[in-house]
């Protein structure tokens, strides 16, 4: 059989094609033999143009609880660094690869025995990098499984605990190193937490909300809902006169999200509602400044609002292909609560989920 892709530089080389039967051949023993075996057949499903099957290879190796001091690790270290140099470096579309990081969600959501917990936070540690690795339009996650069994997708740095938590050998320092060569090849910037207040405003300053609005839906929500639904919900939500009546009549509460040396970067504003619900109507970031802590940030500054209006629970609704913000709802704790589908008029809908956390 003749191979069609250039070698993987990370994996042993192969002269010839590994075979299935020689992975069989190991029984159920997850040694140093399997372990360097995993290695050689991923290298030959790689070459022989198979790279989602390559993938599954080193899933297998992966599987191995070998212990630091083991000389195939020498060898062959752990294999996050070939993985994320295979998404990275991905072969072109007839060359079939999945959606790795579906792949890993269902594959650290599903482990079963033995060393089930190294196992699915090896998974979360590989479904991290392709999350950083792979356009999320592109290579979505599974929203219908994270609806229907609450599943929240873990941190950086929850992964990072548990990795040093519960390997035998070096999984942390090997993931932390193939993300930051990830990072490095895509030309991506690690984000850190900047200086920021969240400020509550009056109705004279609704315009600086709505341009912030005008800036944000456009890049965001193209892909989510149509361009002419955008444009409807924001000549219908955001003129400021419009919003004003929500301070006045509904107790709306308006806030802007400011970053110390660029001014307003983005909004959020809360209501209360019956039965103890304080419900977050908005809360948007410029796209530019996601992944610095500024949300996170907002959702306590709500919290903390609901509690000034005497509330005892936070909701919000978020569109159902969202997955950035869903990800980021879940982690701050809220829970799915029901499916909302609401007609908004003009022909147009929006289907949501209801989350909620207690304040």
């Amino acid at each position: 059989m003749s191979f069609l892709l250039a070698p993987h530089p990370l994996l042993p080389e192969v002269s010839q094609p590994c075979e299935a039967q020689e992975l069989l051949a190991h029984g159920k023993r997850r040694d140093a033999a399997f372990y360097e075996t995993c290695h050689r057949r991923a290298q030959s499903l790689w070459r022989q143009g198979f790279p989602a099957q390559s993938i599954l290879a080193l899933n297998r190796a992966l599987s191995c609880a070998l212990p630091a001091d083991d000389p195939v690790l020498r060898r062959l270290p752990l294999p996050y660094l070939p993985l994320a140099w295979m998404l990275v470096h991905r072969p072109a579309a007839e060359f079939f690869l999945g959606n790795p990081r579906r792949h890993w969600q269902h594959l650290a959501t599903r482990m079963v025995p033995p060393h089930a917990d190294l196992r699915t936070w090896r998974a979360w540690a590989c479904w991290y990098l392709a999350k950083e690795a792979l356009p999320e339009a592109e290579f979505p996650p599974d929203l219908q499984q994270i609806r229907q069994e609450g599943i929240c997708e873990p941190r950086h740095s929850d992964i990072a605990q548990h990795l040093a938590d519960l390997s035998p050998a070096d999984d942390l320092a090997r993931w932390q190193a193939a993300l930051d060569w990830l990072r490095a090849e895509l030309g991506q910037r690690s984000k850190t937490a900047v200086e920021h207040r969240i400020r509550r405003i009056g109705p004279e300053e609704l315009p600086v909300v709505e341009k912030l609005a005008r800036q944000i839906w456009p890049a965001v929500y193209p892909g989510i809902i149509s361009h002419a639904q955008i444009d409807y919900m924001l000549t219908v939500w955001y003129p400021p006169s419009a919003m004003a009546r929500e301070m006045e009549l509904r107790g709306t509460w308006f806030a802007l999200i400011e970053v110390s040396g660029h001014g307003p970067v983005g909004y959020v504003s809360v209501e209360p509602h019956a039965e103890g619900v304080c419900f977050i109507n908005k809360l948007y970031l410029l796209p530019e400044w996601h992944g610095h802590g500024l949300g996170a940030s907002a959702l306590e500054w709500t919290r903390r609002a609901a509690r000034q209006m005497g509330c005892t629970r936070l909701q919000l609704r978020v569109n159902k292909a969202n997955a950035p913000a869903i990800r980021a709802y879940r982690r701050a704790g809220f829970v799915f609560v029901e499916d909302v589908c609401t007609d908004i008029g003009s022909g147009f809908v929006m289907d949501d989920y209801r989350l909620e956390r207690s304040v």
